[in-house]
């Protein structure tokens, strides 16, 4: 008998409804080879649900996604909307409102975006073929998604009294004129967080036979000083069998497009996550490949959403690329415990690579033109190979 799995569906703006049809019919499809049965269910957040809603995170739809607790998110923002309604309601912005508040709400603690380099696809990649070597490179960017920079202002304004606050000028981003004399934010790490972020991170690490490259600034900030204590006495005390490597965020950037001396699993906070996951997705080869994840450890809720970006650009075109969007999906079937349908699409994005299948964004002047597909002849391409 089939297993029956609830999944709620965000489809996005701009050219994320197309790329996210493609990847859920390929996640349904994998699914059946696991007996998994998975039943979509629209939760519309982002632009696309502000006509509808007045809001771009109706408070409907974010009660039935913590319902089912597994969100399939296709990706929130369009420059049109953000310059228009955006100007006049700043905290309607989807980026901050919609993505903040689930992560928030749902604790949302780890950030997963693996970045795989195969020896046989390194023409594809924007670095020299021969920085890939035969083996393969794995990039496992594990994001620290709370606290830091980017949730410290609106975490512990409230324990800073008015007059101090106005002098330090702390505010988040939708109060901010441009008019002011200072801005200030606050940043910051609990131990307890950490702790739970890092031993987490480590056991994935030995899982997978590889080695904790941790990255910090702790020879200028403090709140990094304190995060390499953390993890170097985690790392001794719990996990010996696992090498730690410590990597200054501005030299690991410098080594982004050096692959192999990033091989592990790298942890990193808000800021630095976001930033250098990105740099390494370009040195993989193209945005449209990121996939991503976004787990809260303690209960299992999870969000799914590719790091590919909406590209309003290309919306209704038929041109974007899908198969970032696609891995993502492998990641949530890996998540409910459906390795086989998860492999099987790893495998069929790895395999249309191979026979020489691209996307606008991968494609290249050498590659025939008949070989180039649009967003859903990509994915119709993968389907047939699950």
């Amino acid at each position: 008998m089939n297993r029956t799995v609830k999944v709620a569906l965000v489809r996005g703006d701009g050219a994320a409804p197309e790329m996210m049809a493609a990847a859920v019919e390929i996640a349904i499809d994998a699914a059946k080879l696991d007996a998994v049965d998975l039943r979509f269910t629209d939760t519309p957040m982002g632009w696309n649900a502000y006509d509808a809603y007045g809001d771009t995170f109706p408070s409907s739809s974010l009660a039935e996604a913590t319902e089912a607790g597994l969100l399939f998110f296709g990706g929130v923002g369009d420059p049109q909307f953000d310059s228009t309604i955006g100007v006049q309601k700043p905290n309607m912005r989807p980026e901050t409102r919609v993505l903040m508040g689930i992560r928030k709400q749902w604790q949302l603690l780890m950030n997963f975006r693996p970045m795989i380099y195969h020896p046989a696809l390194s023409h594809l990649a924007n670095v020299k073929a021969d920085k890939i070597p035969a083996c393969g490179i794995e990039q496992h960017f594990v994001r620290f998604l709370l606290e830091d920079s980017y949730f410290g202002t609106s975490d512990l304004r409230g324990n800073i009294g008015t007059v101090a606050s106005g002098q330090l000028g702390l505010k988040c981003k939708a109060e901010v004129t441009g008019l002011e004399e200072i801005v200030s934010e606050l940043a910051y790490y609990r131990r307890e967080t950490l702790v739970k972020y890092f031993r987490a991170a480590f056991a994935y690490a030995r899982a997978k036979g590889l080695p904790v490259i941790s990255i910090d600034k702790a020879n200028i900030m403090a709140r990094y000083k304190f995060w390499r204590d953390v993890v170097t006495a985690i790392g001794r005390s719990e996990f010996p069998d696992v090498e730690l490597r410590h990597q200054l965020v501005d030299s690991a950037n410098s080594l982004l497009f050096t692959p192999a001396a990033l091989h592990g699993v790298i942890v990193c906070g808000n800021e630095h996550g976001d930033i250098l996951s990105d740099g390494a997705a370009a040195a993989l080869g193209s945005m449209g490949m990121m996939c991503s994840s976004a787990v809260n450890p303690d209960n299992g809720m999870a969000m799914f959403e590719s790091g590919a970006g909406t590209v309003p650009t290309l919306a209704g075109q038929n041109k974007a690329n899908p198969l970032g969007r696609i891995l993502t999906a492998a990641m949530m079937l890996q998540h409910i415990g459906a390795n086989i349908g998860a492999a099987a699409i790893e495998r069929g994005v790895r395999t249309a690579l191979l026979d020489g299948f691209r996307t606008v964004d991968l494609a290249s002047l050498t590659d025939r033109p008949d070989m180039i597909l649009g967003t859903q002849e990509m994915a119709e391409e993968i389907g047939r190979r699950l």
